[in-house]
């Protein structure tokens, strides 16, 4: 009889370890979820105590083509972002704890993919654009520098003809820039 209990509980030590050992995997593919939901990235970098934001009008001052809607759009949305991803409010006061302003410095046309017999298959439409960021209440973080954002389409369009469906994508890809260097200090 010894020697069948001893047996049975041998065997369902076993089985406990196996129960285990597969459950180990389990565990530690949820470990990071669990972490990584605690995580957050709304305005990880803006002080609570910072209240105010003002966002000048970006000015198209860019050389080559001109988009008479480009500067509204693209303030509009930089706006939409700050507005809608922090607890900052919009003013016109240039006493704001924030101070974004800048202007569009490039939109243009280029040529890509170039085929064999030297004839373009795609353009692209690339976006410049320079932020002068002032943070009234940490000096350290402000900052002045460019960003940029492009999109391709097919050679055999125009820009007048492309750009209506290029153009919210490049203004996204630029505002979530600005808005990473500011917010998150990336």
């Amino acid at each position: 009889m010894n020697k069948i209990s001893s047996k049975l509980i041998q065997n369902s030590k076993f089985r406990m370890n196996l129960k285990m050992k597969s459950f180990l995997p389990f565990v530690f593919c949820l470990l990071p979820l669990i972490f990584t939901s605690c995580y957050t990235l709304s305005g990880s970098s803006i002080d609570p105590t910072w209240q105010t934001i003002k966002i000048a009008t970006f000015p198209n001052v860019a050389p080559q083509y001109q988009n008479p809607n480009l500067s509204q759009e693209f303030t509009n949305k930089l706006q939409d972002i700050f507005n809608n991803r922090t607890k900052l409010s919009l003013t016109a006061d240039d006493n704001a704890d924030l101070l974004i302003e800048g202007e569009i410095t490039g939109y243009q046309q280029s040529a890509v993919a170039i085929q064999a017999n030297e004839i373009a298959g795609k353009n692209r439409l690339t976006m410049t654009v320079r932020v002068r960021y002032q943070n009234n209440k940490d000096e350290s973080k402000s900052f002045d520098k460019s960003f940029s954002a492009y999109e391709d389409f097919e050679a055999n369009q125009t820009i007048m003809q492309a750009e209506s469906a290029l153009l919210p994508d490049i203004i996204e890809q630029l505002t979530a820039q600005i808005f990473n260097a500011i917010a998150m200090d990336w």
